[in-house]
């Protein structure tokens, strides 16, 4: 089975912490479509302290200013998934995103 995601970093932004304007000790939110330069996706197994056990499964580098979108295509080898894929947007911070896999 082979798996295509697309990821369009605007879904990302709703993982984004909510930073008070008013605040001036804590930064803004990042401009995270423009400033991400590498997204790195990784599989980690289920469970409670697995992030030792989490395996790269591919990653997208910007290349060019005007790339804002990042895809993983994965080629599942598992004949079954109960894993977390764990997404990383890096840039101007770092930004994550999880996503719960279940496939039987």
């Amino acid at each position: 089975m082979i798996l295509k995601l697309f990821l369009a970093l605007n879904i990302l932004t709703a993982f984004q912490p909510n930073i008070s304007q008013d605040t001036p000790s804590q930064p803004s939110n990042p401009k995270l479509a423009i400033n991400t330069e590498t997204v790195l996706y990784w599989l980690i197994p289920t469970g409670t302290q697995t992030w030792t056990e989490r395996k790269l499964i591919g990653y997208d580098i910007k290349e060019n200013p005007n790339d804002n979108n990042f895809s993983l295509t994965w080629k599942i080898d598992k004949p079954y998934l109960h894993d977390h894929l764990h997404i990383q947007a890096i840039g101007e911070g770092v930004l994550i995103g999880i996503i719960n896999l279940s496939m039987n």
